[in-house]
């Protein structure tokens, strides 16, 4: 079943799409948020602090690596019971 879910055709489009809206959706409220919060709008101080070279590369392959598996996840999901859907209607 997994290997039929995977190989299903759209599967991989729909897995990039929602790993991207997740990416963005995700950080636009998280760092407005921290901006909020944490740097009390302090424009200077946040990207001083969210922006240099550690955090950056971080954030980014941890953002690519959560997108990657939300999209997964949720079309997994979505596609695994349109299978087992199409299959419960055939027999």
């Amino acid at each position: 079943m997994f290997t039929k879910v995977i190989c299903h055709k759209g599967f991989w489009k729909s897995v990039i799409f929602l790993s991207i809206m997740f990416i963005i959706i995700y950080n636009l409220i998280i760092n407005f948020l921290d901006l909020a919060v944490d740097y009390n709008f302090n424009f200077q101080a946040y990207i001083q602090g969210r922006f240099n070279g550690d955090n950056l590369l971080k954030s980014i392959f941890a953002n690519i690596l959560s997108g990657f598996v939300y999209g997964f996840i949720i079309s997994f999901f979505k596609f695994r019971s349109k299978l087992k859907e199409s299959n419960s209607t055939q027999v």
